[in-house]
C-alpha cells in the first residue's frame, strides 16, 4: 500500500498536485444526512421534497453560469436530503408493520416468516454467578414476518423481529432453522424497552436503526416450526456456503482449535465458549478451555474475532503475494483477488463488514482491471456510499465506524507513525534502509506492521474508550504479534477450504497447521490479557474529549496545511490531557446520595458521601439479565462520574444481590468487600465461590455484623443494625440480610435486604427506638404486612423497590395510604436517586414518576416514631449487642 502524503499527494509526486477525489464530500454529505434524519426527525416526503428544492437551485445556478463554489453548496444538500429520505424509509414502520401488535406491552401471537440471520447461540460471561443451568444460554436470530396469527386468525404483517430462544443449540441440526428457511414460531411479542438508567445503551435505538422495531421470545425450540427449507433460495444458497465453511474446520483435531479458527476466519464467536451447551455454571471452571473472547477484549485486539476489512484485506493478501510468487499479470490478479473476495464473503453470510471491505476490495479490483490506479480515498467514498444507500442505519454501528477508521487512518496516518518511530526522513525511499538503499524484505515488513499496527491503534483508541471505556495500551503490540499469526491461519485455511478433501489423503496434514496456529493465537493473547497494568477502564471519556481526539489527530495530519509546528502541536496534546485528567473523577455530593438502579428483580444500591467516597450495597440484577454487569451497572456508574469503589457490601448469599460483583471489581477496582456472618452458611455452593474468587483477585473480605460501624465516611454514620440473635441464623437465607443504616444529619436511610417477617420482628425486638426517613423495601416489594409494621416503627416516609415489571401487580397496602408513605418501583421509575437533605428526602428518577420532593417543592418531612421523644432521637442508633 502506498504512502499518502498529508499533502495528499502520493509518494514520488509532488507535494503541489491535488487529487481530485469528488466522492469524498458526497460521502460526507450523504452521512451528514443520515444523521440529521435521526436526530431531527422529519418523513422521507420532507425530506425527498428538500432534494428536489436543492435541486431546482443548482439547476438554476447551473443555467445562470455561477461559480463553482455557488453550485457545490446546493449539491451538497441535494446529497444530504437524499440521504436523510433513504434513512427515513428504511426506519420508518409499514402500515401492517408487526411491531404494532406490542404498541401496549408484550403480546402472545404466532409469527410467519423468513429466517435473514442464522441463530447462533451466546453465554454468560464467565465472571458472573448463575444458578448451574443451560437455561441462561440463549439463541438468537433475525426475522423478516410475512404473517401474524392473534387468536385464530392470520393476518399480513410485515417487519423484522430479534428473535431469543431461551436454550443452547438443538443438537439436531435439521432442528435449526437457517438462514432462508420460512418458519413458524409462537412466542412473546414485545417492544423493545427504553433505557431505565443513565448510560445504559439504548438497545431500541439501535435495532431501530436496523429496521427492527420488536423482539419476540419464547422458551423452548418446540415452539419453533420450519414450514418450507430453503424457501428463499439466495439467501439459503448463502447460508449453506457459510455451514459448508464452518464444517471444514471440524478436521481441525483440537476444539480450542476449531473454535478460534472459526471466529477468526468467520466471525462464528459463538464457539469460542466451549462448554455453551452444558449444564456448568459459570462458577464452575472444571474442565473448561481459557476465557479466549475475554482475553481479545482486554488486550485491544478483538477485532481479530470480528469478520472485518481486516480479513478481507488478509485474503486478497494471500492471492496478491501467491499470484506475484508466480509472475502472474496484474489483470488475472485483480479477476482471482475478486473471486477469492467474493467466495470468502458467501461464507461469512454477507456480514456488513465483511460486504462494506469486499466493495472497496472490487472497487480497487476494478481499477486494476481499467488499467487506472484507484484513488484511495475516493474508493474508501465510494464504499462507503454504496453500503449506506443499501444500509443507512449500518452508520450508527459500530463496526462501521472502526472499519472505515481504521482504513482512514491507515491511509493517512501510516507515513506518519514511521516518521515519528523509525525517523525516516519525508524524502528518503518508502521503507529504505541507510543512505536511501532498499531494507531487506524482513526490515521492511516488520517496520511496515509495526506502523500500520500503531496507525490503526491510534485512529481506533478513542472510538474504544467512548464505547467501552476501555484503553488496552497493549494493543499495538498484540496487532503486531498476532498479524502474522492471523494471516498464516488465514493462508492454511483457505488452503484447508481449497485442498483439504478427505479423498486426497491428506486432510490431516492440512488441517494440523492451522489447529497449531490456532492454538499459538491463543497462547499469545491470554499471555498478553495477564500482563499487569496492559489494560485499565476510564468513566470520563466523553463524546467531547472523542471529538477533541479526533480533531489533534486531525490537526497531526494536516499540520503542514494549517501551519502548526510540532512544538505547538505537542503542547494542545499535554493541555488536553492535563484538563482530561483535572476535570475527570467523581465529584462528592453535598449531602448522602443514595441511588437505586433498576436492574430488574435483582439488587444494587450505590452510595455517595459527602467526603467523597463511594459505596455500594449489593451488586447484583435479574438472573434473566447475565450481562448486566458489563451492560448496565458499569456504564451507570460511569456516567454517574463514577471511577472507584471503595467498599462493597453484600447483603445475602442469594444470586440477584452479588452475581455482577465481579465485573465490577474489575472496572471500578474494589479492594473491600464486607459481608454478613450468615453469608457463609454452606447450604449454597456459590457463598464459598464468591470470597474464593474475591480473595483471588486480591480483595480484602470481611465480615460485618450488628454495632459494626464503617470508619473513614466523614460526618456520615453507616451502621450494621442486623443480623444478630438467632432469628438471622434460620433456614432462610433472606433473613440473614446484612441491614445497613445511612446517617446524615438527622436523615436516615435503611438498606434491609431481602430480610422476611422473622427478621423484621426481631429487628424491631432488638432496636425498639431506631428510626428511617427512607428505605428500601426488602424482598422487591414482598411481605408487605411486615414491612408496614417496619413503617410505622421507623417513622419512613420514602420507600423503594428494586424489582422488574410485573403483569398483575398486588393491591397497595392500606397503610401506604394511611401514613402518607411515596412508594417508587424501579421497574416504573428507572433509576430512584434519594438525597439525605437536612430539610428532607429529595427524591429524583430516571424515567419519571410521583414526585414525592421535587427539587424546589418542600421537601418531605420525617414524621417521629411511634413511642418515642425528642430526648430518644440523638441515641436512635445506639443498638446494644
Amino acid at each position: 500500500m502506498d504512502e499518502l502524503d498529508p499533502s495528499g499527494s502520493q509518494h514520488g509526486e509532488s507535494p503541489a498536485v491535488r487529487r481530485y477525489e469528488p466522492l469524498v464530500p458526497a460521502a460526507v454529505a450523504f452521512m451528514a444526512g443520515i444523521l440529521a434524519a435521526d436526530y431531527l426527525g422529519g418523513g422521507r416526503i420532507l425530506w425527498s421534497s428538500v432534494a428536489l428544492a436543492a435541486a431546482a437551485i443548482w439547476l438554476v445556478f447551473y443555467r445562470s453560469g455561477s461559480r463553482e463554489r455557488w453550485l457545490i453548496l446546493p449539491l451538497m444538500l441535494v446529497l444530504a436530503a437524499a440521504g436523510a429520505a433513504r434513512y427515513r424509509a428504511t426506519v420508518e414502520a409499514p402500515p401492517d408493520d408487526i411491531a404494532r401488535f406490542a404498541d401496549v406491552g408484550q403480546r402472545l401471537l404466532t409469527l410467519e416468516g423468513i429466517v435473514v440471520r442464522s441463530p447462533e447461540a451466546s453465554a454468560p460471561p464467565r465472571d458472573v454467578f448463575l444458578p448451574s443451568t443451560p437455561y441462561y444460554v440463549r439463541s438468537t436470530w433475525v426475522l423478516a414476518c410475512e404473517k401474524a396469527r392473534v387468536g385464530a386468525s392470520w393476518t399480513e404483517s410485515h417487519g423484522r423481529v430479534r428473535v431469543t430462544v431461551r436454550q443452547p443449540m438443538p443438537e439436531n441440526e435439521t432442528a435449526v432453522p437457517h438462514l432462508g428457511d420460512r418458519v413458524r414460531i409462537v412466542g412473546l411479542l414485545a417492544p423493545f424497552g427504553q433505557p431505565a438508567n443513565p448510560g445504559t445503551f439504548d438497545s431500541a435505538r439501535y435495532f431501530r436503526r436496523q429496521g427492527i422495531r420488536a423482539s419476540f421470545r419464547t422458551d423452548h425450540w418446540e415452539a419453533v416450526e420450519i414450514v418450507q427449507p430453503g424457501a428463499e433460495r439466495l439467501r439459503w444458497f448463502v447460508g449453506a456456503v457459510g455451514r459448508w465453511a464452518v464444517r471444514r474446520l471440524e478436521s481441525l483435531p483440537s476444539e480450542e482449535g476449531r473454535a478460534v479458527a472459526a471466529a477468526i476466519l468467520f466471525g462464528r464467536r459463538d464457539q469460542l465458549d466451549f462448554d455453551a451447551g452444558q449444564t456448568a455454571g459459570a462458577s464452575d471452571d472444571a474442565g473448561r478451555g481459557p476465557d479466549v473472547e475475554k482475553a481479545f477484549i482486554l488486550t485491544g485486539t478483538a477485532h481479530f474475532l470480528a469478520v472485518s476489512g481486516f480479513n478481507v484485506g488478509m485474503a486478497a493478501a494471500v492471492v496478491l503475494i501467491l499470484m506475484r510468487l508466480l509472475g502472474v499479470g496484474p489483470r488475472v490478479t485483480a479477476v482471482l483477488v475478486s473471486v477469492v473476495v467474493l467466495a470468502y464473503t458467501l461464507m461469512t453470510e454477507l456480514e456488513p463488514p465483511i460486504l462494506r471491505a469486499a466493495i472497496l476490495v472490487w472497487i480497487l479490483c476494478l481499477g486494476w482491471l481499467c488499467g487506472r490506479k484507484p484513488l484511495r480515498l475516493n474508493s474508501l467514498a465510494a464504499s462507503a456510499l454504496i453500503i449506506l444507500l443499501l444500509r443507512p442505519g449500518d452508520l450508527f454501528t459500530l463496526s462501521f465506524q472502526l472499519s472505515f477508521l481504521v482504513v482512514l487512518g491507515m491511509f493517512l496516518l501510516v507515513g506518519k507513525v514511521d516518521r515519528v518511530v523509525f525517523r525516516r526522513r519525508p524524502d528518503v525511499e518508502r521503507w529504505a534502509g541507510p543512505q536511501g538503499r532498499r531494507a531487506p524484505a524482513l526490515r521492511r515488513y516488520l517496520r511496515y506492521t509495526v506502523a500500520l499496527s500503531l496507525a490503526a491503534s491510534l485512529v481506533s483508541l478513542p472510538l474504544i474508550a467512548y464505547q467501552f471505556h476501555l484503553v488496552a495500551w497493549l494493543a499495538p503490540v498484540g496487532t503486531i504479534l498476532l498479524s502474522p499469526l492471523v494471516f498464516g491461519l488465514m493462508a492454511s485455511g483457505m488452503a484447508l477450504l481449497a485442498l483439504g478433501w478427505p479423498v486426497l489423503g491428506w486432510l490431516d496434514l492440512v488441517a494440523a497447521l492451522p489447529d497449531a496456529l490456532a492454538r499459538a493465537i491463543v497462547w499469545v493473547v491470554t499471555a498478553l490479557a495477564r500482563v499487569p497494568g496492559g489494560h485499565f477502564y476510564t468513566g470520563s471519556f466523553s463524546w467531547p474529549w472523542l471529538l477533541l481526539s479526533y480533531g489533534l489527530l486531525a490537526a497531526w495530519v494536516w499540520r503542514e496545511r494549517l501551519g502548526l509546528s510540532h512544538r505547538r502541536l505537542a503542547l494542545l496534546v499535554l493541555a488536553a490531557a492535563a484538563v482530561f485528567i483535572w476535570t475527570g473523577g467523581h465529584t462528592a455530593p453535598r449531602a448522602a446520595r443514595a441511588t437505586f438502579l433498576a436492574v430488574g428483580g435483582g439488587n444494587t444500591n450505590l452510595l455517595e458521601l459527602p467526603n467523597g467516597r463511594t459505596i455500594l450495597y449489593d451488586a447484583g440484577s435479574s438472573l434473566s439479565y447475565t450481562r448486566a454487569g458489563e451492560g448496565t451497572l458499569a456504564p451507570a456508574l460511569w456516567a454517574l462520574g463514577i471511577d472507584r469503589l471503595d467498599a462493597v457490601f453484600l447483603s445475602h448469599a442469594h444470586f440477584d444481590h452479588f452475581k455482577d460483583i465481579l465485573p465490577l471489581v474489575e472496572r471500578f477496582s474494589v479492594r473491600r468487600v464486607f459481608v454478613p456472618p450468615t453469608f457463609l452458611r454452606r447450604r449454597l455452593e456459590s457463598d464459598d465461590d464468591v470470597i474464593e474468587k474475591l480473595l483471588a483477585r486480591g480483595v480484602r473480605t470481611e465480615f460485618f455484623s450488628a454495632g459494626d460501624r464503617l470508619a473513614g465516611t466523614g460526618r456520615v454514620g453507616l451502621r450494621a443494625l442486623w443480623p444478630r440473635t438467632s432469628a438471622s441464623m434460620t433456614k432462610t437465607i433472606n433473613d440473614g440480610s446484612l441491614v445497613l443504616s445511612v446517617t446524615d444529619r438527622r436523615r436516615r436511610l435503611l438498606l434491609p435486604g431481602d430480610v422476611e417477617a422473622a427478621a423484621i420482628d426481631g429487628l424491631l425486638t432488638a432496636a425498639p427506638r431506631f428510626r428511617a426517613d427512607a428505605a428500601l423495601w426488602p424482598h422487591h416489594g414482598g411481605g408487605a404486612e411486615a414491612v408496614g409494621r417496619l413503617v410505622r416503627r421507623s417513622g419512613a416516609r420514602v420507600l423503594v423497590i428494586s424489582a422488574g415489571r410485573i403483569f398483575l401487580p398486588p393491591p397497595e397496602p392500606a397503610w401506604l395510604v394511611e401514613r402518607g408513605v411515596v412508594r417508587y418501583r424501579t421497574s416504573d421509575s428507572g433509576t430512584v436517586t434519594l438525597m439525605l437533605d437536612p430539610a428532607g428526602i429529595r427524591v429524583e428518577t430516571f424515567l419519571g414518576g410521583p414526585a414525592a420532593a421535587p427539587v424546589g417543592a418542600p421537601p418531605i418531612r420525617a414524621v417521629r416514631p411511634e413511642g418515642e421523644d425528642a430526648a430518644d432521637e440523638p441515641d436512635a442508633e445506639s443498638v446494644e449487642e
